[in-house]
Formats: structure tokens, C-alpha cells, sequence
């Protein structure tokens, strides 16, 4: 039942994951700003005509999904087909989920214009709106419907008007009434879906390989609950850092480079590489380390026994050894959304997806199961990297200030250090998760944490922020 769910729940996420996160705002908030600069009246009908457009398009869309839906379903889970009440289940449940599609594009809209407007609290917020709305289901409507993949579903279209409702009154506040009228295809919105459509692709190279992952994970059962509680987990730090650096970077970004002050710019992009490095090594790092005692203490009770645990914490130990890599591709793409060139990731991101799309088949065959999906998951997702930081350099969109190899050592040899003292601490069995588990688990992460400043005082990290500060 949590495969048919997480199958449902994956394609209106996925294009949550594309507008919220990646494609919407890297073409919408660098025309936003610089028309709210210029003539604010010109930047609230450009927002009105985005709305207008969004409302129709998704709605004829769902339409279309609906119709559609059993021949869509097979397409992206192929090997629940041969089971009939798990596919006929999938279908059903995923007619609900769909809607969930118009509400969150609509409220993507809104966060770009809150953030760019700096306000970001409102919008950060929204997700635990979701949450509580999912969590609330399983008891209030679970006794009404023939299961609780049906109530969760529910929880999904319930929690879209939620959140819509949410941030509509917060944009409303700051003088955007956003409603449906008749949309003005004028330079602007032309300009917008010039820079969208490719910006699709290439902002959410992490999400269609997510997607990929799917097909050849609905082939072996349990493997989609296995990669989605393992990517549940690792979406923790990736929000907390590469995505909310991002966000907060794209608006800084745009209007230094619309200022024509492309070298403050850059070096404000190092900044946050560094603060991205300092984050993500070691939220990595303790990830992989702790990912069976993580796993066990969420999730090991009721149907999910020892082995599911075994199987997820291996997807998570392997899920965060790609972290550091996701993160750093959230913080360096915006230099190419706020110059508007949405075509050059999207180029970047069709490599990887045909990398990770081969290699997803190439270990499939291979026996490798759903750890072989991760693998080429970590594989595309360092390309991807890799071929990002080759084209800004090419372009001169940027360049690493202040990186010497002893500042490289100072970044990385905390993180390092904190590792090797985890794993020295597990080894010599102190807070044995059997005693108490969750409290065995806060204090192994509460002593990391502690240890991670230790070596970050030690390596004297405070003073090479410093610098890079005062250089922007």
C-alpha cells in the first residue's frame, strides 16, 4: 500500500519539486524583479498574466491526466501492471493526487513574488502545512475510505487549498491580488516561457532521475517505499541547505547582475559555495554514518520490520553520499537563471538524465537491485555537477576566489575529523542504540554537532567566512 501511495504521490511531487524548487523561479524572479524596478504597475499584470495562464494550462492538463491516467500509470510504474488491485489501487488513488499539481504551481507563483519581494518566511512555512494536513488524515478520514492509501490522497488535495489559501493572503498583504482573468500574451510572458520551458529541464535534473528511478524501482517490490522513506530523509538537509540557499541567492544574484556588478556577484556565489560545503560534508557525511539508527528510530514498527530498516538505511548511506553534490548544483545554477540562460543547464541536465537512464538499465541487469539505481543516481548527479562548474567557468559566470588548498583543507578536514569520531564513538559502543534508541540517537547527533564546532574553532573556519564577507 506504501508503494501504490508513494507511486501515486511521485508525479504530482515531481512537478511540485519543478516549480517550486527549480524551474518556475529561475524564469519568473529575474523578470519579476527588474519589472518591479522599473514600473511596478507592469510587475503586478505580469503576475496576474502568469496566474491567468498557470490556472488554464494546469486545469486543461489534469483534464487530460485524468483521461489519460491507467495508460500514464503504466508508462511510469510498468512492474505494478501485472498486479491488477495494486494497479487498479494506483489509478484510482492517483486520479485524487493529481489536483494537488494546480494548487502547488499556483502557490509556487506566489512564493516567487514573496521571495523576491524578500519576504520568505511565509513561503518556507507552507511544506509543514502539507505535513500536519497528512498527518491529520490518517485519523480523521481513514474511517471513511477503503484504506489509508485513499485517506492520504485525500490529505494530498485537502493540503493543496490549504496552502494556496496560506500564502494567497500573505500575497494579497503586500499589494499582489492574484485571481483569474484573461491572460495578455505580451513581451513579457513570451520572454518568461522563452527562459521556462528549458528551465524545466535543466533546474530539476535531481527530479527526473528521481522520476527514472521509479520505473525500473516499480520492478521490485518494496523497492519504491525503500528509495522513498531513504529520499524522505535525505530531502531534510537538501531543503534546509542547497534549496534554501538557492531561493534566498536567485534574488541577490539577479539584481547585482541587472546592476551590472557581476563581480560582486561571484564572489557572493563563493560565499555561499563555502557555506554550502560547511553544511552539507558533514549532514552528509552523519547521514551515512547513523543512517541504520536513523532509519530504526522513525520508522521500525507495525509492518516496517528489521529488514525494511536494513534496506532503507543502506539506500540513505548511499542517498547521502550524493548530498554534497545536489547541494552544490542548487547553489551554482542560479548563476545562470539571474543572467537568463535557462537553455545551458537544461543541455547539461538531458547528459545526465540519458547517463543515469543507461546506467539505471546497465545495473538492473546486472542484479544490482535498488541499490544499483542509487548508484547511478550518484554518478549523474556528480556530472551533472562537474559539467555545471566546467560551462560557468567557460563563460566567465564565475571563478573560485580565496579557494587555496589550505583553505580547501579547512573547509573539508572538520567535517573529516567529525566523522572519524562518530565512527570511533559507535565503535567503542557508547549510546548503544539497543539501551534507548532515540535517546541514543539524540546524543550521538548532539555530540557530532558538538564536535563539528570543535574542529571549525580548531581549523580557525570563522576567519576565511570573514574574509570572503568582507571581499563581497
Amino acid at each position: 500500500m506504501s508503494d501504490v501511495f508513494f507511486a501515486a504521490f511521485r508525479l504530482p511531487n515531481f512537478f511540485r519539486r519543478i516549480f517550486a524548487e527549480g524551474a518556475f523561479n529561475s524564469a519568473f524572479v529575474p523578470i519579476f524583479i527588474h519589472n518591479n524596478e522599473k514600473n511596478p504597475r507592469r510587475a503586478k499584470d505580469f503576475v496576474r498574466n502568469i496566474f491567468s495562464l498557470l490556472l488554464y494550462i494546469l486545469l486543461f492538463f489534469v483534464m487530460m491526466m485524468q483521461i489519460f491516467m491507467p495508460f500514464i500509470m503504466k508508462s511510469f510504474f510498468p512492474g505494478f501492471y501485472d498486479d491488477r488491485i495494486k494497479f487498479d489501487l494506483l489509478v484510482n488513488i492517483s486520479h485524487i493526487t493529481i489536483f494537488y499539481l494546480i494548487f502547488i504551481s499556483l502557490i509556487s507563483l506566489m512564493s516567487g513574488v514573496l521571495n523576491s519581494m524578500s519576504k520568505f518566511a511565509a513561503p518556507a512555512a507552507t511544506p509543514i502545512i502539507l505535513n500536519l494536513t497528512l498527518i491529520f488524515s490518517l485519523f480523521a478520514i481513514s474511517s471513511i475510505t477503503p484504506n489509508y492509501a485513499y485517506a492520504l490522497s485525500w490529505g494530498v488535495f485537502i493540503a493543496g487549498i490549504l496552502q494556496f489559501a496560506w500564502l494567497f493572503i500573505f500575497t494579497a498583504k503586500i499589494g499582489f491580488l492574484v485571481y483569474p482573468a484573461i491572460p495578455k500574451i505580451n513581451s513579457d510572458i513570451r520572454n518568461f516561457f522563452r527562459k521556462f520551458i528549458p528551465a524545466i529541464i535543466g533546474a530539476n535534473v535531481m527530479q527526473i532521475n528521481l522520476l527514472i528511478d521509479s520505473i525500473f524501482a516499480s520492478m521490485t517490490v518494496g523497492a519504491i517505499s525503500y528509495l522513498y522513506y531513504a529520499d524522505r530523509v535525505n530531502q531534510l538537509p537538501l531543503a534546509l541547505i542547497g534549496i534554501a540557499i538557492g531561493v534566498a541567492l536567485l534574488p541577490k544574484l539577479s539584481s547585482l547582475i541587472k546592476r551590472g556588478k557581476s563581480q560582486d556577484a561571484i564572489k557572493l556565489q563563493n560565499l555561499a559555495i563555502k557555506v554550502g560545503i560547511l553544511l552539507a560534508l558533514p549532514a552528509g557525511l552523519g547521514l551515512a554514518i547513523l543512517s541504520y539508527e536513523i532509519i530504526y528510530v522513525l520508522f521500525e514498527r507495525g509492518s516496517f520490520t528489521n529488514i525494511e530498516t536494513i534496506n532503507v538505511s543502506k539506500a540513505l548511506s548511499l542517498y547521502a553520499l550524493a548530498l554534497p553534490a545536489y547541494i552544490l548544483v542548487k547553489v551554482l545554477e542560479p548563476s545562470f537563471f539571474a543572467r537568463g540562460n535557462t537553455k545551458t543547464p537544461m543541455k547539461i541536465a538531458l547528459i545526465c538524465v540519458i547517463i543515469n537512464a543507461s546506467l539505471n538499465m546497465l545495473f538492473y541487469k546486472a542484479g544490482y537491485g535498488f541499490l544499483g539505481i542509487i548508484l547511478a543516481a550518484i554518478i549523474a548527479s556528480y556530472l551533472n555537477l562537474a559539467l555545471i562548474l566546467k560551462c560557468l567557468i567557460s563563460r566567465n559566470y564565475f571563478k573560485f576566489i580565496n579557494f587555496l588548498p589550505r583553505t580547501c583543507v579547512r573547509l573539508i578536514m572538520p567535517s573529516f575529523l567529525m566523522a572519524m569520531s562518530l565512527i570511533a564513538l559507535s565503535e567503542l559502543g557508547l549510546f548503544n542504540i539497543s539501551s534507548n534508541p532515540p535517546i541514543s540517537l539524540f546524543l550521538k547527533i548532539l555530540v557530532s554537532i558538538l564536535l563539528y564546532l570543535l574542529f571549525l574553532y580548531i581549523f580557525d573556519l570563522n576567519k576565511i567566512l570573514k574574509n570572503s564577507k568582507k571581499e563581497h
